[in-house]
């Protein structure tokens, strides 16, 4: 069983460089791994909400639907018509 791979950087500062490149990429690793345990984490952790936050988001909801519903009614948007026609022609 002859060994026919070739070998670089066999002395003392190849071994130092390789030790540090080894360490490099584990440092690497170890980050990259802590990050996907962080974004699992988020993704796994429930998220609560009471019955008050949910009440007022549903008052919210239904404020903007009122301003929806009063910025749509005919009556406002032929003022805004006859506005900007007035506007165009000055």
């Amino acid at each position: 069983d002859k060994w026919v791979g070739s070998s670089t950087n066999t002395g003392p500062k190849g071994v130092i460089k390789d030790w540090q490149r080894y360490k490099q990429l584990e440092t690497e690793r170890r980050e990259e791994q802590e990050q996907e345990k962080l974004a699992l984490m988020k993704k796994m952790s429930l998220t609560c909400q009471s019955a008050k936050d949910e009440e007022n988001e549903k008052q919210q909801h239904e404020d903007v639907d009122d301003e929806l519903r009063e910025l749509l009614d005919d009556k406002i948007l032929e003022e805004f018509k006859q506005m900007h026609m007035l506007q165009m022609m000055e």
